[in-house]
């Protein structure tokens, strides 16, 4: 009953399935947080900063792997679909690069702690490097599909994609990691007149 009681002071009023989405987000923001220290991801230090037991952790997550997939996932979701809707826009060809760049550079403001999830060189996690291949293939394969037919003739809208987004990736990653900038401080203005300075692009 001591337990229950005590249970109640810190849910109090939320249901269950209130109460494991609450602790599903606690043990997901304590994964990011241990990701961005650049600490090892472990059952047992996310469980310490969330005072949860390993019960709770196995109750949402298989492995800590799984964890830092759902982690990466839930910060590039919102991201991908800003920079998504951004290209969908019908507008000339630069004006969309212009328009997926500002989306892209205003949502890591809006989200530090994803923007670190990204890029911060601190992360030395394989599976986190591994999504961030796969990301870059991703924003790399809209690019190319928005292009379309307006490559010059002789210019692979594929590979010129992947240069420009992995160019871009790595300017982030500068920008974010000098002096682990803090995003909430800085101003979009750099990396976005930079990148949209990268020569030869958008092809006219």
């Amino acid at each position: 009953m001591a337990a229950q009681g005590k249970q109640g002071r810190i849910y109090g009023g939320l249901s269950s399935a209130d109460r494991e989405a609450q602790r599903r987000q606690s043990l997901l923001d304590a994964a990011i947080d241990q990701l961005i220290a650049g600490e090892k991801l472990t059952v047992r230090g996310v469980c310490a900063r969330t005072n949860l037991t390993s019960r709770y952790f196995y109750e949402n997550f298989r492995s800590t792997d799984e964890l830092a997939e759902t982690a990466y996932d839930t910060c590039v979701a919102e991201l991908a679909a800003a920079v998504t809707d951004a290209f969908a826009t019908p507008a000339e060809l630069d004006a969309q690069i212009a328009s997926a760049m500002t989306v892209l550079v205003a949502s890591l403001e809006a989200n530090p702690r994803a923007g670190h999830v990204l890029f911060s060189y601190r992360i030395n996690n394989p599976l986190i490097s591994r999504k961030r291949q796969e990301s870059t293939a991703f924003f790399a394969q809209i690019t190319a599909e928005t292009v379309g037919d307006a490559a010059p003739p002789g210019i692979d809208a594929v590979q010129a994609a992947h240069f420009v987004v992995g160019g871009v990736t790595q300017l982030l990653s500068v920008w974010l990691n000098e002096g682990e900038k803090d995003l909430t401080t800085t101003t979009p203005a750099q990396p976005h007149s930079t990148a949209r300075r990268l020569p030869g692009w958008p092809p006219r």
